[in-house]
């Protein structure tokens, strides 16, 4: 073995490309074969296997496989003659950082949780059962009760979602956790809550998550306008998610919240007024703002429906330290329109925005002198994103999707669609908040029309280059294009020099489009690394809704595309 394979960082650098290119069932058994046919990396290939798991069964198994004995009959029982051998449950469990108690490893239940602790429980394994361990994620509607044996002085991150409040049990086992894991940085509480029980909730929650002093990242479900004017207390606080359920509007006073060391705010709001509730009373505005106004709560609204939300980001006089702003109102419309520049205005004074991304009903128009007026106020722009939802219904195509020939690297892609929280800390998914939608026709009735046949004014090829050419530094786009009208586009140089190099997974696929021939010269020449117009958000988390396939006239564009560089070998 080459003696360079036994210096740590390069060691690390080999098993993180082993995790990124291969599912967790592969790389799995490609660290137990290092670890069993190399005496020198076994050590770290079986820290890297045992890091992060997503039951305890694993650890069940090492206790069963060695306390059990095969009977005259050929049968397993165990061996009752001395207390059970603990030693190869201790060699692993050390080892394991990351724990994930869904109850599922590979996709299959293999067994239930509760079960798995109680075999710890009637062995008498000494707790905390896994000394170093630093993230758990506690979901499956789970009783707080059996997390006492993972909790330990060294956890860093704890999850507890869906589990049911219970008015004298939760409060005393929460207040409990304070004592068992006092360096907390990254805590998620996610619960139901029954009717009456508000105001003990309220107060409980308050104390509890406050007591923790160096939180950096708090995913919570608050009960009350306390509940949220409390956590002003947490001056570590970095990153603020907030799924609010209340059937009532909660109203916070103006200016009544301030998070110093604020990066991110995302929060799912129970109705408009909350939303422009929780924006009116952010004392300064953090880096990057997420918000989700569910379908089945933001009702039958009007482009108006986004001021709210809108002006008091405007108004704020910290707008300029806002970067990305992304926001996710699905509401199902009649069809009404209106200026889609005119709606963002109150976002022209956020100079420094560098992303937005908006997935919405109602229709944007937008014609190309309101793009060159975004990319004015914008100029660090590097992701835009105006996404119709009616588009989540696309038009029923004829053609195939195209195999895409991607680079063996693509770049990352959110883990979540617009205005959805991304994955939290060590890959544990949040409650889920989209609305399934039954894409069995074109459109569901809902009063909707084809977003394509209604619009009366587009964005054209010239305002995506005054786009690229005012903003240099965008890379990505998820915009409607009119791509019938090409007029001064049929030239060598369509778009007079101006060159786009970082742009290379647009999704451009539910613009019109006549002539692909051109539109696939006018592309190459204004975005020279392209590799697919079938890009990021195409169409999101629908996908498996309804054919992957591409609307007549983009698959001869990406065909060319694709031959173009095959030409140019590239």
């Amino acid at each position: 073995m080459h003696h360079a394979l036994l210096v740590p960082d390069i060691l690390d650098h080999i098993f993180k490309f082993i995790k990124a290119d291969s599912d967790q069932i592969s790389s799995n058994q490609t660290f137990a074969a290092l670890a069993r046919t190399c005496s020198a990396l076994s050590d770290a290939s079986l820290d890297a296997l045992w890091s992060e798991l997503r039951s305890l069964y694993p650890l069940v198994s090492c206790i069963y496989d060695n306390n059990m004995k095969l009977n005259d009959e050929g049968t397993s029982e165990i061996n009752t003659n001395a207390g059970p051998d603990l030693s190869v449950f201790h060699k692993y469990a050390y080892r394991v950082h990351k724990i994930e108690l869904s109850g599922y490893e590979g996709g299959w239940r293999a067994t239930a949780v509760p079960d798995d602790l109680g075999v710890f429980h009637v062995l008498r394994v000494p707790t905390p059962l896994l000394p170093n361990l630093t993230h758990l994620a506690w979901t499956d509607e789970l009783s707080l009760a059996l997390l006492w044996p993972l909790l330990n002085p060294r956890l860093l991150s704890l999850r507890i979602s869906s589990f049911q409040w219970s008015r004298k049990s939760t409060p005393l086992l929460l207040s409990k956790i304070r004592g068992l894991c006092p360096e907390l940085n990254s805590l998620g509480l996610l619960f139901y809550l029954s009717e009456g029980y508000e105001a003990i909730a309220e107060s409980c929650l308050s104390r509890v998550i406050c007591s923790w002093k160096k939180l950096e990242v708090l995913d919570y479900s608050p009960v009350g306008c306390e509940c949220i004017l409390s956590l002003s207390a947490l001056s570590s606080l970095r990153i603020l998610r907030l799924r609010i359920d209340n059937v009532s509007d909660l109203i916070l006073p103006p200016n009544s919240l301030s998070f110093p060391s604020l990066h991110t705010l995302q929060f799912q709001a129970n109705s408009l007024a909350t939303a422009n509730s929780i924006l009116q009373a952010m004392r300064s505005l953090p880096k990057s703002i997420d918000v989700f106004l569910p379908v089945y709560q933001s009702g039958n609204v009007g482009v108006e429906t986004v001021e709210p939300i809108l002006q008091p980001i405007g108004q704020n006089a910290s707008c300029s330290n806002l970067e990305q702003f992304r926001m996710n109102v699905p509401a199902f419309l009649s069809g009404s329109t209106d200026n889609g520049s005119n709606v963002l205005r109150p976002l022209f004074l956020c100079c420094n925005l560098r992303v937005l991304r908006i997935m919405m009903t109602p229709l944007f128009l937008l014609a190309d002198d309101d793009l060159r007026a975004m990319a004015s106020a914008w100029p660090l722009l590097e992701e835009l994103e105006l996404f119709d939802c009616r588009n989540l219904y696309p038009m029923a195509p004829s053609h195939p999707l195209p195999d895409l020939n991607l680079p063996d690297d693509p770049p990352p892609v959110p883990p979540l669609p617009v205005g959805f929280p991304p994955i939290p800390p060590f890959a544990v998914m949040p409650p889920m908040l989209s609305l399934h939608l039954d894409a069995t026709g074109p459109y569901p009735d809902f009063g909707m029309t084809d977003p394509r046949s209604s619009r009366t004014a587009e964005i054209t090829f010239h305002g995506l280059i005054s786009l690229l050419e005012m903003c240099p530094n965008l890379r990505f786009f998820n915009l409607a294009i009119d791509a019938t009208k090409l007029d001064g586009l049929r030239g060598d140089k369509p778009g007079s020099g101006v060159c786009n190099r970082l742009v290379k997974y647009p999704r451009l696929i539910d613009s019109h489009i006549s002539d692909p021939e051109a539109v696939a010269r006018i592309l190459l020449d204004i975005l020279p690394e392209l590799e697919t117009i079938w890009g990021e958000g195409s169409p999101g988390p629908f996908t498996d809704m309804f054919n992957p396939t591409l609307p007549q006239g983009w698959e001869q564009v990406h065909e060319r595309i694709r031959d173009s560089k095959a030409a140019r070998g590239l």
